[in-house]
Parts: C-alpha cells; structure tokens; sequence
C-alpha cells in the first residue's frame, strides 16, 4: 500500500497503484480477502464523510452467512460422496481442474475427505468428487466397457 497521498478534489488518491490477484470464475471470496477489502474500505473513506459503522456490521454479516452457505453446500457434498460406495460411477480425471481428461469407470470402494474434499476410492486409486460424471448401473456399465 502507498506510504502517502494526495487530496484532489477532496477525495484521497494514491500515489502508486495496488496490486491485483488474478481471479478465475470458479475461484471464491475466503475470509482474509474479505478482510483485506473491508480494511482497504476502511484505510481510503471519505474522512469528511466516514462510512456507518452499521454499514460494516451488514457487510460482514452478509458474508457470514455467505460462507455458511458454503460450508453447508460441502457438507451435502460429501455426504452424497458416502452414498455412491458400492455404486458404480464414470469418472472424468482432469475435467474439474482443466488438466488432461481421462475416462475411468468403477466401483467405489470407500471415500476420504481430504482438505474438507471428498476423495472417491476406485481400485486402489483416489479421485475428486468433481470429477465424477456418471453414476451407473453394473449392467450398464460392463456393456460401456465391453464396447471400448
């Protein structure tokens, strides 16, 4: 952040230009970025004019209840990752994260979470729940791999 600034036209402007992280669509909104703004909120107010402190009490509940929505989101998610053992999925390897795509078919032996994700089992090899593309019937599935 800049160590001084000017007053133009009575409004605080700064004289070197904050940096930026470069965010992709999927990437969320974690508390310390929340904080970071909410303090850079703070640092560049109109001093003539500060914001209400009511203001920051709505910002930050408003993001409480955001990330609880999330944490509840994950939470669903993996509970549904415990009921696909025994099932028989598709995965697609790479797809959740851009790298190479790679097909694999099998039974879920058991799930892991790992980091608060959901790791599904599929002979001996471990796998993200976000590259699950179809759960599938054993019939189903044995005729799939009898056509490749």
């Amino acid at each position: 952040m800049p160590s001084s600034a000017q007053i133009v036209d009575g409004k605080v402007v700064a004289e070197t230009t904050p940096t930026y992280e470069k965010r992709t669509p999927g990437d969320s909104l974690d508390k310390q970025a929340f904080l970071q703004l909410l303090v850079a909120q703070m640092q560049y107010q109109d001093p003539l004019e500060p914001m209400d402190n009511t203001e920051y009490v709505s910002q930050l509940a408003q993001f409480s209840a955001l990330e609880a929505m999330q944490n509840v989101e994950q939470a669903l998610t993996n509970q549904n990752a415990f009921n696909l053992v025994g099932k028989h999925v598709i995965m697609s390897v790479g797809s959740s994260d851009g790298s190479a795509n790679v097909e694999i078919a099998g039974k879920v032996d058991f799930v892991q979470i790992v980091n608060g994700k959901a790791q599904l089992s599929i002979e001996d090899k471990t796998y993200s729940i976000d590259d699950l593309e179809y759960v599938v019937g054993e019939d189903y599935l044995a005729s799939v791999l009898t056509n490749k």
